[in-house]
């Protein structure tokens, strides 16, 4: 008998154009996704009525005939208030109007198919770790270079020791930086695997050193944690925007661990265990 791999999850695809539809499907699909399409806000309606339960992901247009797509937001936010949606459009004004009603991404077109299945890939992965504990194939252990930056000296040396020292199931290799700009120089030769990033800082914010990082500014991590102590809640939604794990300052070394364990099993940071 042939085992058929389990979907990795179910994503709605909304927007009146036929070739939007078709290659954003495609390419999910592709990659172990099943997919749902609607080419009009009631019709995404019906099928959220339907099948919310069963939905992971709803990547929604804007601009479209009939009920556009704030509205269509607003009905799910009604229903299902946890369901994670993408916006996809041209249409830049409603941003702030989106973002009041929750969402993961607000992002413009024009645009690449794989940042937005990158995305897809991170609101995914980050559901589906929220259902439980990580799991780790038995004589594997998490292996990963963690990069903390962050411009409180005691942060930076608390965190790095007690990363490298005190975990004893996982092996973390940790370095550290009190700047952006120190940040892009140490990851040139460090290679980080993942960044634990402060959002205020002098001179360069934590979502613009991340922005410079992808940019190909010094060698980007695979992923981000924010870590952060901002008190201004303009400020803390700025850096819950940038769509990765959020932590306030401070957390308990157990769940930032948690997390970070889930992160290397995401991206197959492993090593045998000695």
């Amino acid at each position: 008998m042939v085992d058929i791999p389990k979907p990795k999850g179910t994503i709605l695809i909304v927007d009146d154009e036929a070739d939007t539809l078709f290659f954003i499907s495609k390419t999910c699909q592709s990659f172990g996704y099943d997919i749902l399409t609607a080419g009009s806000g009631m019709e995404a309606l019906k099928i959220v009525e339907e099948c919310g339960a069963k939905l992971d992901l709803v990547v929604l247009d804007l601009y479209m005939p009939g009920m556009g797509g704030v509205e269509v937001l607003k009905s799910i936010r009604k229903h299902q208030p946890d369901l994670p949606v993408i916006i996809l459009t041209a249409l830049h004004d409603e941003q702030g109007a989106c973002e009041k009603l929750g969402i993961e991404a607000f992002i413009r077109k024009p645009y690449s198919l794989k940042d937005l299945y990158d995305r897809i890939e991170h609101v995914i992965e980050r559901k589906n770790e929220d259902k439980g504990e990580v799991e780790i194939d038995p004589g594997y252990e998490p292996c990963a270079k963690i990069l903390v930056v962050d411009d409180e000296l005691d942060v930076c040396e608390l965190l790095g020791t007690a990363l490298a020292e005190d975990v004893g199931d996982a092996h973390f290799e940790v370095k550290w930086a009190l700047s952006g700009d120190d940040a892009l120089r140490i990851s040139r030769e460090f290679e980080p695997d993942i960044g634990i990033i402060d959002i205020k800082m002098p001179h360069m914010w934590g979502d613009e050193l991340i922005e410079r990082f992808k940019a190909g500014e010094g060698h980007s991590p695979k992923d981000f944690v924010i870590y952060t102590s901002v008190a201004d809640p303009g400020q803390a939604d700025r850096a819950k925007k940038l769509g990765y794990k959020f932590f306030s300052k401070p957390t308990d070394l157990e769940t930032l661990v948690e997390v970070l364990k889930k992160i290397c099993v995401r991206h197959k940071l492993l090593r045998k265990k000695a």
